[in-house]
């Protein structure tokens, strides 16, 4: 029976296309939600969203949810099981539901613990702000990781830089900025050079280095 998926090119199209959908979907969901990341709870809402807090990642959570649920409807309706296929359709419009819900209103019980201590400091503080201090050197005192500087670049952006101040690795972007600099320094160029200037010491410059390197080999 699974050969008549792998060996159609429509429905094994239609199983890569909504598998796909659902990865990126919950992988975008899931970082936004654990914690590392909270910069998206302070962000403008959405366009004709009236909750109360922005949801954004629900909607992605639970649109992954639906796709997922209406994945089997793709075997069964290539097994010529219109039963299945129409019950999984039933349960499909209930993620689709709460997409829906999530414009207007979100369970808080239905959130995160960071999110829930978050929502109800804001409601009696007005500007508060998703980290707190204990959470913040908690994660200042964890071991290096990618997901600790995540967190790092998440408290630099609503706390401030100085508050993780020599703890953030460069990204790149960051490192091609230096390099750029560290190239214009060393070759001479200054901010009174044209483009025809700049463009001829750079060249000088590759020059020099070609022939440092032949020297030494």
């Amino acid at each position: 029976m699974l050969l008549d998926i792998i060996y159609s090119p429509v429905y094994l199209g239609m199983t890569a296309i909504v598998v796909a959908a659902v990865s990126v979907l919950l992988y975008v969901a899931w970082r936004c939600l654990n914690g590392d990341t909270r910069t998206w709870a302070v962000l403008p809402r959405l366009p004709f969203q009236v909750s109360r807090h922005n949801t954004w990642p629900f909607m992605l959570l639970m649109c992954g949810l639906a796709l997922l649920t209406a994945l089997p409807s793709v075997f069964f309706e290539a097994w010529d099981m219109e039963g299945a296929r129409q019950a999984t359709w039933n349960l499909f419009f209930i993620p689709l539901a709460l997409v829906v819900l999530s414009f207007v209103w979100w369970p808080l019980a239905w959130t995160p613990a960071w999110f829930k201590d978050w929502a109800r400091r804001a409601r009696s503080q007005g500007d508060a702000n998703p980290w707190t201090p204990p959470e913040i050197e908690r994660v200042k005192c964890a071991p290096p990781s990618k997901r600790r500087q995540r967190a790092l670049r998440d408290i630099a952006r609503l706390v401030g830089k100085e508050e993780v101040e020599g703890l953030l690795a460069e990204d790149w972007l960051e490192r091609q900025a230096r390099h750029a600099t560290e190239t214009q320094e060393a070759a001479g160029i200054t901010e009174d050079m044209d483009s025809i200037e700049r463009a001829l010491a750079l060249k000088a410059h590759r020059r020099r280095q070609k022939g440092q390197q032949k020297g030494r080999g």
